[in-house]
């Protein structure tokens, strides 16, 4: 199977991005509502949808990464493993950017 190279150079960071809308709406809505009073565990509701919503996220690039490793082993042009390894090494930006942008939904104050 040919994998298409172009959108594996993007997907990473759409990813991101829709995750950036999703994750901040969440949070504003949830503090509108008073999720981060309602306690499940030793944490809030919001927190904890945060969290899953950000390991959701991991996963999904991870799961990306996973691939454009997976499609460098396929035979193509020199040019084509070229952009695929670019398409890699932006999969890894793009796991990184998510840990460092959304990472302190675990510390910080939620609202």
């Amino acid at each position: 199977m040919k994998a298409p190279t172009f959108p594996l150079l993007l997907t990473g960071f759409v990813i991101w991005s829709g995750a950036f809308l999703l994750l901040y709406g969440a949070q504003a809505t949830g503090c509108h509502l008073g999720w981060h009073e309602m306690q499940i565990g030793p944490t809030s509701a919001l927190r904890l949808l945060l969290a899953a919503m950000l390991v959701a996220t991991l996963a999904l690039i991870g799961g990306l990464l996973l691939y454009a490793k997976k499609t460098l082993e396929e035979p193509v042009t020199d040019e084509a493993k070229l952009l695929r390894k670019i398409a890699a090494m932006l999969q890894v930006a793009a796991l990184v950017a998510t840990l460092i942008t959304y990472g302190g939904v675990f510390w910080l104050t939620l609202c």
